[in-house]
């Protein structure tokens, strides 16, 4: 978790607009809870304030001058792991959504996306759950389980997981946080997270975003309809 039970969570914003920066600001400080703690107009300044003001949750755009917004959270999650960082932005790409993943982003939010989604993915990541718009995701989906491709996904590991572990990654697919996954699954909240442990372990992630990229990728999700079996029956 990136901020203390109680606490407001500390946002750095990284955007060289400065109407979209002051949009920013007046979104997420009109939410309590969350304090803007500076902003950057360029990578190369997000990495000198980020030693001086240290935040929970950076925001960054990927198109900056110079260093990329990408490249910017690769060298951020390298020496600052501890902080969670979304990307905002106005490509609604799954290639661009898959780069961002793979360098440590928790979140993917679309510029024009509802103001509340921008303000849920803050707090997620917060707390160490992602969140991806929804038309992005789709997308992901749609690239990645073509019939030939999501067999070839699925022999290159799928096998290892448990019928338990697999009902777990896919409802952290749906954006079910631990404590809602054990409320489904009847299990207590410990028990989700060894399940989540062990599948970090199996497939070969360190980060429950890259766990989530890696069940869109496989088609480990949960199809219409689908349901999925608790432990004891509801009463």
């Amino acid at each position: 978790m990136a901020s203390r039970e109680g606490e407001s969570i500390k946002v750095m914003l990284v955007d060289d607009h400065e109407v979209v920066l002051e949009g920013l600001i007046r979104i997420l400080e009109r939410q309590g809870g969350i304090k803007i703690l500076t902003v950057a107009r360029s990578a190369e300044e997000a990495l000198e304030k980020i030693e001086r003001f240290p935040p929970d949750v950076i925001i960054v755009d990927i198109q900056l001058p110079g260093m990329n917004g990408i490249d910017l959270i690769k060298r951020i999650k390298a020496k600052y792991p501890q902080i969670e960082a979304i990307t905002l932005t106005v490509f609604d790409d799954e290639q661009f959504a898959r780069q961002a993943i793979k360098a440590g982003a928790i979140g993917y939010v679309i510029k024009d996306a509802a103001k509340d989604e921008l303000v849920t993915a803050v707090i997620a990541a917060a707390r160490g759950e992602s969140l991806i718009s929804t038309s992005v995701a789709r997308k992901l989906i749609a690239d990645i389980t073509e019939p030939g491709a999501r067999r070839k996904k699925k022999m290159e590991g799928f096998e290892g997981l448990s019928q338990r572990e697999i009902d777990v990654i896919k409802l952290m697919a749906r954006g079910y946080n631990n404590r809602q996954i054990a409320d489904l699954l009847f299990i207590s909240e410990h028990t989700v997270k060894v399940h989540i442990r062990n599948i970090f372990r199996k497939i070969g992630v360190a980060d429950r975003t890259n766990a989530v990229l890696w069940a869109i990728e496989n088609g480990v999700v949960l199809k219409d309809k689908e349901t999925i079996t608790p432990d004891k029956p509801q009463i």
